[in-house]
């Protein structure tokens, strides 16, 4: 073996551990807008405590059932986005450990081939369910918007 079979194998343990390395940049930009929608919701919640806590749900035109009904949809939108935030870091950390796993096994050349194959599907997996859980959330956000506009035009007339 020569230098150019080390320059090869090194090229080649590289170009293994590119894709675990673009699905991990692609499940940290599903974190970052996944917790965006989170520091959304927690504003709006925070925004209508607010109002309730200075007694003023009357004069914001909201009723303490509408209230009730919208932070009874924040939580649970909160909860799906909690959910898909905890999945897609799982996500991360399997393609991370695929990366390492790949490393590894070109390192020792041991056939270990399994491991990183296990740990791709399983992150492919993880990070299918948290963008379906997130995609519930957006189909929540938009009802619930629906909402809050036809309540809004409705105390306009």
């Amino acid at each position: 073996m020569g230098p150019t079979t080390i320059g090869t194998g090194a090229v080649a343990t590289i170009a293994a551990m590119i894709t675990p390395a673009l699905f991990i940049m692609g499940s940290g930009n599903l974190v970052a807008s996944a917790l965006l929608r989170l520091a959304r919701i927690v504003d709006r919640v925070r925004f209508l405590s607010s109002i309730t806590d200075k007694g003023t749900l009357e004069q914001a035109g909201l009723t303490p059932e509408l209230l009730r009904s919208w932070l009874e949809s924040f939580k649970v939108r909160a909860r799906y986005v909690g959910a898909a935030i905890a999945i897609l870091y799982g996500a991360i950390a399997a393609f991370v450990a695929t990366c390492l796993f790949i490393a590894i096994d070109r390192a020792v050349n041991e056939a270990i081939d399994w491991a990183p194959l296990a740990l791709a599907i399983t992150g492919t997996l993880l990070l299918l369910a948290g963008s379906v859980l997130m995609v519930y959330e957006s189909r929540l956000s938009g009802a619930q918007l629906d909402e809050e506009i036809r309540h809004t035009l409705s105390r306009m007339e």
